[in-house]
């Protein structure tokens, strides 16, 4: 309530109010200033009134207003500060509130409905919304989340070797080849020393591939095999297996398209007869002999390794000879692989061969056969009920077209030519002709390779 005095108005105190300009301010006591004082009128309402002005102290809502000077235009004081309550959900974040979007329907990224804490979000430890990874921290370590949560930090499975981890192939199963599931080590793998049955047949933890394990962990069959391994492969002996029976033998890497692996080394001795046993069983004959010169040998590559193609070679026999081989060769192909040549030679069965006199002659120098029959292969006979010459690999001639009565022939393993042509059986590797209309006969002895490929 405002009090207003017309005229002049005194109080008992003393104090005199001087026109209704002059203003007290009263807060419940009296306040002097000079040698002037001014007490409070008061009415039952607990206004204070001094003068026309007056000031109002209200302390019975939540806020302080306080008002000086009132506009009588807009019914405020330009002079009023207002402090309002904190509202959630006013998107201001207020005293009390720890988080206020306007929205708080405590979606990710937002707030909470009562503005006490923010809603789901990247950091706080639990995988929500969009999120792939969140530990809290997502500092992006070993182990740990991306800052973002959309990813996994480096972890065990990404396929990436990270951290502690020594092998990482992002399947990590522990399978042959690959890695354990803990990524600390490789799994079963070619070059751990361990043969691993059904994918290794060899594990001699190095790469040298002419060692009889190649660097795949396999023992090669044959020259052949190893070429295709290594096609930079140099000539020489190589180590080579198939089940539980592992041997050497020379291969011929550069010679016709190379993958040549030698079978035999053939001397004309009476153990090279066509009837000796050696063309056709499966033991071998000095195996350790299995480099490429003029010891005579038998290898495993006879009983074991497949072919589609045999090359022969020959030379004049020189006895004793030390001298790197020189021969001639010839090559014999077939439209299906054979199995080996000890199933070609041991049923005893003609198997023909189709590369001609002339190429059959190269072998020989000066080589000399009668001029008809010209019948070539693998046990190579005349079927006439009579025993008649024959050679194991390579060509019998005859004067007569139906091949009745061979007397030449030139290859390996010749035999049961005319005693008169051939009275010392040595004479089995190399050409002979025993033609009656010739004198001298011809008799060239040579010695002579086998390669299979």
């Amino acid at each position: 309530m405002i009090a207003v005095c017309l005229g002049a108005c005194s109080d008992h105190g003393g104090h005199t109010s001087t026109g209704a300009s002059e203003a007290a301010t009263t807060t419940g006591g009296e306040t002097g200033d000079g040698p002037s004082s001014t007490r409070p009128t008061s009415d039952d309402t607990g206004e204070t009134s001094t003068g026309a002005h007056s000031t109002t102290t209200d302390t019975s809502t939540t806020g302080t207003a306080s008002t000086t000077g009132t506009d009588p235009t807009t019914g405020t004081d330009p002079g009023t500060t207002t402090t309002a309550a904190s509202t959630c959900g006013d998107g201001v974040v207020g005293p009390g509130e720890v988080c206020d979007d306007g929205t708080n329907d405590g979606a990710y990224g937002g707030c909470a409905p009562d503005c006490g804490a923010p809603g789901p979000a990247c950091g706080d430890g639990v995988v929500n919304g969009p999120e792939v990874c969140d530990d809290g921290t997502n500092d992006g370590r070993y182990g740990g989340c991306a800052p973002d949560c959309g990813a996994p930090g480096p972890a065990c499975g990404d396929g990436v070797v990270n951290g502690p981890e020594v092998c990482d192939d992002g399947t990590n199963d522990g399978g042959y080849g690959g890695c354990m599931p803990d990524c600390s080590a490789s799994g079963p793998t070619c070059g751990d020393g361990k043969v691993d049955v059904g994918e290794e047949t060899c594990d001699d933890q190095n790469t040298d591939s002419a060692d009889g394990c190649l660097a795949t962990c396999q023992v090669p069959l044959s020259c052949l095999e190893i070429l295709g391994f290594d096609p930079a492969a140099s000539n020489g002996v190589y180590g080579l297996g198939v089940m539980n029976t592992t041997w050497k033998a020379y291969c011929d890497m550069t010679s016709d398209g190379g993958g040549w692996t030698l079978a035999a080394k053939v001397e004309p001795v009476p153990q090279w007869l066509y009837n000796a046993s050696r063309w056709i069983d499966n033991t071998t004959l000095n195996p350790a002999q299995a480099g490429y010169d003029h010891q005579t040998a038998k290898l495993d590559t006879w009983n074991h390794v497949p072919f589609t193609a045999v090359r022969v070679g020959m030379e004049p026999y020189v006895m004793g000879n030390v001298m790197p081989p020189a021969p001639t060769y010839v090559k014999l192909e077939f439209a299906m692989q054979q199995a080996s040549l000890f199933a070609v030679f041991s049923p005893n069965k003609y198997v023909p061969t189709t590369i001609g006199k002339p190429a059959w002659s190269t072998l020989v120098p000066m080589a000399s056969l009668q001029s008809a029959c010209n019948k070539e292969g693998f046990n190579t006979t005349v079927d006439n009920g009579q025993a008649t010459a024959r050679i194991r690999l390579g060509i019998v001639g005859s004067n007569q077209a139906d091949c009745s009565s061979p007397n030449s022939g030139l290859g390996l393993g010749l035999g049961n030519f005319a005693g008169a042509c051939m009275p010392d059986p040595s004479v089995c590797i190399g050409n002979l002709n025993c033609d009656p209309n010739i004198n001298p006969k011809v008799k060239k002895l040579s010695f002579g390779w086998v390669f299979v490929r």
